[in-house]
């Protein structure tokens, strides 16, 4: 057995990922009917014979669920959650959290009302150079975005920007 032994993407997922496949494979995990693939910049979900990409940036949540081997993640800009069984996880898991954990500049919790929490954050966009950060608002569970919530937190935002200019 080899010290540092690859196993290689093969050749029918590889022909699907963007830019004709040349991007390098940091990871990939077989799924029921196709395969995960972990790129530096973005996830692609591969079904049959169709691929979806989708920038790390773009995943709020997600994780490994060991007990069901399946992977899961909520996508930020439509707010869509997917849940993939894994046949073969390999080490996509841990590159999956990596990626995602790296797109993070900066985090924090303000609270436009007492209990009321959301989040801001600073993300790195490695799929867009022209948009290499982007600043983000969530809320929390049972808040609500009404006109006096949305203009905190777009002061909190404009603060932040300001005090962290990255």
């Amino acid at each position: 057995m080899k010290l540092f032994s690859r196993n290689p993407l093969p050749a029918e997922f590889r022909a699907l990922l963007p830019g004709s496949g040349s991007s390098r494979v940091l990871a990939w995990a077989r799924t029921e009917d196709g395969a995960v693939v972990a790129l530096h910049d973005r996830l692609v979900l591969i079904a049959g014979t169709q691929a979806a990409p989708l920038g790390w940036h773009d995943i709020l949540a997600g994780g490994w669920d060991d007990e069901n081997q399946t992977m899961r993640w909520t996508r930020m800009s439509t707010d869509d959650r997917t849940e993939v069984r894994l046949t073969e996880p390999n080490s996509f898991p841990e590159v999956f959290k990596e990626r995602v954990e790296a797109t993070f500049l900066f985090q924090t919790a303000v609270y436009p009302r007492p209990g009321k929490a959301v989040t801001i954050s600073a993300r790195r966009n490695l799929t867009d150079s022209d948009q290499p950060l982007m600043w983000t608002a969530h809320p929390a569970r049972g808040v609500r975005m009404d006109a006096e919530t949305i203009a905190f937190v777009q002061a909190e935002l404009d603060r932040l920007r300001a005090e962290y200019a990255f």
